[in-house]
């Protein structure tokens, strides 16, 4: 090996070698820090398994370093000579070697690799010395690689992070999980890592380095989230996000209410524009689906640690699925709620939420040209947390920023009451609503908090008791059907979990119960009972004073955050009234901050409540103590009051909770604007009080009557929250309801749960309306499976979209029960790894998908489908086998698609009976003669088809009809003609060779599509096909001219997308009920000659 290349090699190891070294040391064995390795990972590792795993990771990393030093080397003094770069790579390795790299040093240095390096080099001679101008030069910046990459290798190593406080309590005791990742997670914080450039001065040089160091910051300080509820001695765990975070469902708002969407076909394969059914998945998912998405979601639904776990993810490149695509992503955090008075920041402010301490050395013009190049992922949390009047400031703000920069992706998140579903609409949103957990993701959360805690030491019994805990809790949850009401969200799931835990498996039994036990829990039992002393003396009710003052002042001043100086004017005025408190309103205030879990300082005189439903609680606790309503009745029509409202009703004694429901029905009365949201308000305030006043009770049925049935998801919720009150009250049947109420009427009842919703839903569930199956569907999530398949689904009509019915199924908990289901044909599911033998148990299916299939082996169970005429299957990327079983003799279409490169075609045997066939990632496909057997085939789609040259394999083929070809290598389409005359439809999609298209006017053809044929310039030849209905242009950057379409009598539909400059639309006037679909950017001249009946669709 050459001298420099082993040297290269040498500093890799050292650079690991010192790593793990620093990171498997016990902190009280400082002697092992001069151990071999190999003892050191024989002590830190007895089992030997686990020790080749590491061996085999740690070697993986060593080779990332030492590609990134040779690279570094070779392009930035590639001009100095080998020897002495070889020379300055010793100098380096030898310096890591002797560096005192211990967790002292380390933390002194705030764990910053530039810091380090500065602490470092401190203690050594001038290198100009020994090595010269250059070579000093390229010695500090090997110098602070090593050191940015070691630091980073440390970080990640499982046995550093609890030394250092700042890691996953659980992750520690997954050891095994995190050695099987841990190379992988090391190389790909590295390659996200862009090369240095030390040494450029100015202009756009150093973004690369800002960029290195601004993804750092984020990966670190957003990866965790408090474990709400427990406090271990002088520090509160925090978990990490990145472990502890778990994918909950969302569900497109379906904005088009024309019904339901026929199951796309070669027509949609060719579009981009092919819409989806708003079905429930994962969120993710959901989200992948979109550029830009208005993510809505009630108090507590995870909608923020949703944005940040994006934001950790994307910086390390973790994202799979549908959100691999955004693993180059550069995300921006705005937090809404530090912009109260709706200044919204500058691209060159969009730090200062999240990222406040390295912003400072942003380039100047950094993040204008991050969102330039499309990479940005801008996440907006909160739109709900500002007042009404400064919520159209987020749209204009928006506005602006997409008009400068249409390709950035943006989620936007708020509650439902403050941005309905259409209010992004006009800027090209889509919106996308969390739905609650349901028992499946409630048994996960418990499982990972419990999790979590093992690993926390300090707990007031053996770890081993937390089996107990969590058994108690999960079996409280199946036999306590409320109990699973109540956990409908993160936030209150997770409070339950420290419940259980701090009240020995008492648990409260309504929501006000819930958040009262969880104030004392954080407010004071937690450090009594550890027998923590604090210098402040206080009562718990002079704590909830205090704090219940400033949550008012919050909501009534319409903001989310207060000043410190405002703070402690406020405490300093309460405790003025408060006798027995003899501290000062600062030392009360830092108590508070410090102890109390309640309220944080987010950055340096910004203080805001950690919760957004307890500073609710607090204000309602407040207004109730004062005995003053008339501010809640004066703003309940405001979104941002109706929780407050709510639980003053739970609150306030029975004289002041009567003037409070008088004054809202009152409004109801008298207000036309708000009377519909003030009905569900008063609706909603039977949650929490535990009478009515007799006198009340007429106007209160008459608020039922007006706002029954529900006419959207919003009030849906609105209505479920008051119980079974609203139940006995919902419709018997659904006739007479519009779609939309009725699905609005079945999600009430689903939300409401219980045995009483379960024969209500069996009811309405022989309703065919598209929405209200959905909804039928995505509640069978929340009950016993079996039950709800036998009692709802079992004769139900499904979801009708010409195929027989339909049904979306993803959780595995359902795929047993599914054999119920007595009119499933069309089915949709998800497999995690699960075997399909419960399709056998499935009546007669016509059309299955399955995507991310492990292995088409999987697929024998279709021997028992003798029916079945559709299949869709996607395979995962290195399939678990590859062998194709027979395919039922019914087969008509089949839509194979895959993550890798397919072998071979050999497996089309098995599919010699169908008419309709798509292949995906054929790109080492070089022999397509199996296709020729497939002599019934009509519709054939090829995409990334790089190797197909000759078109005599489709001579064959004489009932082709329709064709699409990506990729192809043809050398043009005169073959492809000749060998295909039949055809009525035609796509031919990236083929820059491609000039002419002469011979499609020998075809009597119905539909082309031509897309990114970057050499085309003349569409004469359609001019002459008399039967064309549609025309699609995309991407073809020398097409100007659109007169040869003007003949074309027959023509309805032509799609012009990302044709350069403006394009001339006048050949199309006079043809009546033609749509043209164009993408916003697309200038179309002379759209007024267009036919009235004509209509323009941007996409």
């Amino acid at each position: 090996m050459p001298g420099l290349e082993a040297i290269a090699a040498a500093a890799g190891k050292a650079v690991v070698e010192r790593a793990v070294r620093e990171g498997l040391a016990a902190r009280t064995a400082r002697a092992e820090r001069g151990a071999d390795l190999t003892t050191l990972i024989q002590s830190g590792f007895p089992d030997r398994f686990l020790r080749r795993s590491l061996e085999r990771q740690l070697e993986a990393i060593a080779d990332g370093v030492e590609r990134r030093l040779a690279v570094l080397v070779e392009r930035e003094y590639g001009g100095l000579a080998e020897n002495d770069r070889t020379a300055v790579l010793h100098e380096v390795v030898a310096t890591v070697q002797a560096a005192d790299l211990s967790d002292g040093a380390l933390l002194a240095a705030d764990m910053d690799p530039i810091k380090l390096a500065k602490a470092i080099r401190a203690g050594l001679p001038d290198p100009a010395r020994q090595l010269g101008e250059a070579g000093a030069r390229l010695f500090d910046m090997l110098l602070d690689e090593c050191l940015d990459c070691l630091v980073r290798i440390v970080q990640q190593l499982p046995q550093y992070l609890p030394r250092a406080g700042t890691e996953l309590l659980g992750r520690v005791s997954a050891v095994d999980d995190r050695l099987a990742t841990l190379g992988q997670q090391v190389s790909s914080v590295l390659a996200r890592l862009p090369a240095r450039s030390l040494d450029a001065p100015s202009g756009t040089r150093d973004d690369d380095e800002f960029l290195r160091r601004y993804l750092g910051h984020i990966s670190t300080t957003l990866d965790e989230v408090e474990l709400f509820g427990v406090r271990v001695e002088t520090y509160r765990p925090r978990a990490t996000l990145s472990v502890a975070y778990i994918s909950l469902n969302a569900c497109p708002d379906e904005l088009d209410r024309g019904g339901g969407l026929p199951r796309a076909r070669f027509a949609e394969l060719t579009e981009a524009e092919v819409r989806h059914e708003p079905v429930t998945s994962r969120v993710e998912s959901a989200l992948g689906r979109f550029r830009r998405v208005l993510l809505r979601g009630g108090a507590g639904s995870g909608k923020s640690t949703l944005l940040r776990w994006l934001a950790v993810t994307a910086t390390r490149g973790g994202l799979t699925g549908d959100l691999a695509g955004w693993n180059d992503s550069v995300p921006f955090v705005i937090k809404l709620r530090s912009h109260g008075a709706g200044n919204l920041p500058a691209p060159e402010n969009f730090l200062a939420d999240v990222a406040r301490p390295v912003a400072g050395l942003m380039p100047e013009g950094w993040a204008h040209r991050v969102l330039g190049s499309g990479r940005a992922l801008l996440m907006v949390d909160g739109v709900d947390e500002l007042s009404p009047r400064h919520r159209p400031a987020v749209r204009r703000w928006l506005d602006g920023l997409l008009a400068a920069y249409p390709e950035i992706r943006v989620i936007v998140t708020s509650r439902p009451a403050a941005a309905d579903a259409r209010w992004l609409e006009e800027e090209g949103f889509s919106s996308v609503t969390m739905e609650p957990m349901t028992p499946v993701h409630l048994r996960e959360l418990v499982r990972q908090w419990h999790t979590a805690m093992r690993g926390s030491g300090n707990l007031p019994f053996a770890a081993e008791k937390l089996d107990e805990y969590e058994g108690a809790l999960l079996a409280r949850f199946e036999s306590s059907p409320y109990l699973q009401t109540l956990a409908s969200t993160p936030l209150l799931a997770a409070m339950l979990c420290a419940l259980n835990l701090d009240r020995g498996k008492q648990l409260p039994r309504n929501r006000m119960g819930l958040y009262a036990a969880a104030l004392e829990l954080l407010l004071q039992r937690r450090d009594a009972e550890r027998g923590i002393v604090s210098e402040v003396v206080l009562e718990p009710e002079q704590k909830v004073r205090v704090l219940q003052d400033l949550a008012w002042q919050l909501g009534v001043w319409g903001r989310s955050e207060l000043s410190r100086a405002t703070a402690l004017k406020r405490v300093e005025e309460k405790i003025q009234t408060m006798p027995r408190v003899d501290c000062t309103a600062e030392v009360l205030l830092d108590h508070l901050l410090q102890r109390s879990g309640v309220i944080r300082e987010p950055v340096p005189g910004r203080i805001d409540f950690v919760h957004r439903t307890v500073q609710e609680y607090l204000a309602a606790k407040q207004a109730a103590d004062g005995a003053d309503v008339e501010p809640l009745i004066e703003r309940a029509h405001l979104d941002q009051w109706r929780e407050t409202v709510v639980m003053a009703a739970g609150h306030a004694n029975a004289p002041l909770r009567e003037e409070l429901l008088r004054g809202l029905l009152r409004r109801v009365a008298a207000d036309d604007e708000h009377a519909r949201r003030l009905c569900l308000l008063v609706i909603g305030c039977l949650e929490t009080i535990q009478e009515l006043p007799r006198a009340l009770s007429g106007a209160v049925e008459e608020c039922f009557a007006a706002v029954i049935p529900p006419r959207d998801e919003s009030e849906a919720g609105a209505l479920a929250s008051a119980g079974e009150e609203v139940l006995r009250r919902l419709p018997d049947d659904l006739a007479g309801l519009s779609s939309l109420e009725a699905a609005a009427t079945v999600r009430t009842c689903w939300l409401i749960n219980g045995a009483e919703a379960l024969e209500r839903l069996a009811r309405y569930s022989g309703d065919s309306s598209f929405f209200v199956q959905r909804e039928l569907i995505t509640a069978w999530d929340y009950f016993d499976p079996e039950e709800y398949a036998r009692r709802v689904m079992a004769d139900s009509p499904l979801i009708d979209r010409g195929s027989g019915g339909h049904a979306n199924v993803e959780n595995p908990r359902l795929f047993p029960h599914l054999r119920h289901l007595r009119n499933l044909e069309d089915l949709w599911i998800a497999p995690r790894g699960e075997s399909l033998e419960f399709l056998g148990d499935v009546g007669s299916l016509r059309s299955l998908n399955v995507p991310g299939l492990a292995g088409p082996g999987a697929l024998d169970v279709l021997s028992r489908q003798p029916g079945l005429e559709e299949l869709w299957v996607s395979l995962r990327a290195e399939p678990v086998d590859s062998r194709w079983p027979p395919m039922p003799p019914s087969l008509r279409k089949a839509h194979l698609f895959r993550d890798d490169p397919a072998p071979d075609l050999r497996f089309l045997d098995r599919f010699h009976m169908v008419e309709e066939l798509s292949l995906d990632r054929l790109d080492e496909i070089a022999d397509f003669t199996p296709l020729a057997s497939l002599t019934e085939l009509r519709v054939l789609s090829l995409f990334d088809c790089h190797r197909l040259s000759d078109p005599a394999v489709f001579g064959g083929l004489l009932r082709l009809t329709e064709l699409e070809l990506t990729y192809p290598a043809l050398d043009g389409i005169a073959g492809l003609v000749d060998n295909c005359p039949n055809l009525r439809r035609i796509a031919l999609r990236h083929i820059p060779s491609l000039d002419d298209i002469t011979p499609l006017a020998s075809l009597a053809l119905e539909e082309v599509t031509l897309s990114h044929c970057v050499n085309l310039v003349d569409l004469t030849p359609l001019s002459g096909l008399r039967e064309l209905r549609k025309v699609s242009i995309r991407y073809c950057e020398k097409i100007h001219d659109l007169s040869p379409l003007k003949p074309l009598r027959r023509l309805k539909r032509v799609n012009l997308i990302g044709l350069p400059g403006a394009v001339d639309v006048a050949p199309l006037a006079g043809k009546r009920d033609l749509v043209v679909k164009s993408d916003d950017g697309q200038e179309l001249r002379n759209a007024d000659l267009l036919d009235p009946t004509a209509m323009i669709y941007r996409l």
